[in-house]
């Protein structure tokens, strides 16, 4: 049972706890690449979405089990050889873009919910990151996978009681807008999907346990249905507020409040705040993963805990600085941006140049001798 957790359930648990608190925490990602385009606009972006991140995180999964990968730096030499630094660099833009959302949202929420002060909120979450990149990977993959479930369980329930309590208007919201699939909800989809997919050779430390190319999709696969769910029903509670929630910065938060069930509002505080931080965690770890490779080549052995903690609190005090242009900006123009990149460094080459290379690796296999022992 536990290994079949772990070939199936803990990549896909793992990517998505990494991808909520910089995609989905605090809900203007959503507002902006999906929402926005309406009712009808917005549910067709998340079936996109969910489509093509299930397709190409089961092919990223088979890659990393095919040449027996373990970290990013690794996974991109594997891909694109020498031009491997391009998604590095990318890597490294996207770690502090996406730490310095979180670390707004984080000041943000807190502040608004029990009046802490903003510094206060980004040092506890700067001290839950340091501690879980200090305990290495075993703790990282299952903190992450629990929060992935907690998370889960609590978008289910959000969007059952918001449906419960506010079904009406979530229902007069799709009619008023008809079956209406103008526009460029696609756009706003596929931008969606590159930033998000980005991510997924920074956590391929959590497919060391797949073992054959149908676990590989299958744990693609449901990592996909993972990583959308939260899209899927922030979507749908947002059309309770809508238009208004569309001017938002943190929509989510906002449409609790519509709510008025205070134990909620208080429940999705202190859950969002864990995201935030093991959204951070998850990312430093694949970067850890990728200097303790390049250290052992040197040294023979992998960075200290303390190195990797220290790693941390430099990486997420850097982001601090890029926190203060908000929420808003942010998301709009940094995660367009990385989308594009995502493209060119990792989505093209992995869907040609990946599957070529796992085609010319089967064919190698199938045309090798068998061996006499084997017969």
């Amino acid at each position: 049972m536990k290994s079949w957790i772990n070939a199936w359930i803990v990549p896909g648990a793992v990517f998505q706890s990494v991808t909520v608190g910089g995609g989905y925490g605090t809900g203007r990602e959503v507002v902006e690449f999906i929402s926005r385009f309406g009712p009808w606009g917005g549910l067709a972006a998340v079936l996109l979405i969910g489509a093509l991140m299930g397709l190409v995180l089961a092919i990223a999964f088979d890659f990393a089990r095919c040449f027996q990968l373990q970290d990013y730096r690794a996974y991109g030499k594997a891909l694109i050889g020498r031009f491997w630094v391009l998604y590095e660099v990318g890597f490294m833009i996207s770690l502090v873009l996406i730490l310095a959302i979180a670390g707004s949202a984080a000041g943000e929420v807190l502040q608004n919910s029990f009046g802490v002060p903003a510094g206060i909120g980004v040092g506890l979450m700067l001290l839950i990151i340091a501690v879980l990149n200090y305990s290495g990977r075993e703790w990282v993959e299952a903190t992450l996978t629990f929060w992935g479930v907690l998370m889960s369980l609590l978008f289910v329930t959000i969007v059952v009681l918001t449906v419960s309590f506010q079904g009406e208007q979530i229902a007069a919201t799709f009619r008023a807008a008809q079956l209406d699939l103008s526009g460029s909800w696609w756009r706003g989809g596929f931008q969606f999907f590159l930033y998000t997919v980005a991510l997924a050779p920074t956590v391929i430390y959590a497919t060391d346990h797949i073992e054959s190319r149908r676990q590989a999709w299958g744990a693609g696969l449901i990592a996909g249905g993972l990583t959308i769910l939260p899209g899927l029903t922030f979507h749908l509670t947002f059309m309770a507020g809508y238009p208004e929630v569309l001017g938002q910065s943190v929509p989510t938060y906002w449409i609790l409040q519509q709510l008025g069930l205070p134990v909620l509002l208080l429940i999705y505080v202190l859950v969002l705040f864990g995201t935030i931080a093991q959204t951070g965690a998850g990312m430093l770890q694949g970067l850890n993963e990728r200097l303790d490779s390049w250290w052992l080549e040197i040294k023979g052995r992998p960075l200290k805990p303390r190195i990797h903690s220290s790693i941390a609190i430099v990486a997420v005090l850097l982001s601090l600085l890029l926190a203060k242009l908000g929420i808003v900006t942010l998301v709009a123009k940094g995660y367009g941006s990385l989308a594009w990149g995502s493209l060119v460094t990792f989505v093209v080459p992995l869907l040609t140049i990946g599957v070529w290379k796992m085609r010319q690796q089967r064919i190698a296999f199938d045309a090798a001798p068998v061996n006499a022992s084997n017969k």
